[in-house]
């Protein structure tokens, strides 16, 4: 096993986001949609999990968690993580305590398939992100980490 699976597997939750954002057919219940905003960003922040176990990966514990506090994104990621996990958010890594918040849908009905759209809101200290940016910036982060230290994502 190394860091790729589970690279991959935030890949395909990314995915996952990007077809809520964009719209997609609207066949499940509609808070399966934020469980998929939580779940990119706990399989998001576990990543650094995977790379630090990961024997093949040429990074120690130390860099890896020198660059999530060098960038607010992963920083907002980890704070999600753990606010989510613990109920509460016990050791912020940012200073904003941010939360999955708001959403907008949009729902189109007609003779097809009801289709949805939605986006999602992270709220924070200094105000609302949009969570889609956020998780965007969060994968590349972790994809430019990777391959500066020569791994493949």
């Amino acid at each position: 096993m190394s860091h790729r699976e589970q690279f991959e597997r935030l890949v395909r939750n990314y995915q996952r986001l990007a077809q809520i954002e964009r719209g997609r057919k609207h066949d499940m219940p509609s808070e399966h949609y934020r469980d998929d905003v939580y779940s990119f960003f706990l399989n998001c922040y576990h990543l650094k999990d995977w790379l630090i176990n990961d024997l093949d990966f040429p990074a120690t514990s130390a860099e890896i968690e020198s660059y999530i506090n060098a960038h607010q994104e992963l920083q907002l990621c980890a704070d999600i993580r753990n606010a989510h996990k613990h109920l509460q958010l016990k050791k912020p890594r940012s200073a904003e305590n941010p939360s999955v918040g708001g959403q907008q849908i949009h729902l189109t009905l007609g003779p097809e398939e009801p289709a949805i759209k939605i986006k999602f809101t992270i709220d924070t200290a200094s105000g609302p992100r949009d969570a889609f940016d956020l998780a965007t910036k969060c994968l590349e982060l972790w994809r430019q980490f990777i391959i500066s230290k020569g791994g493949a994502p």
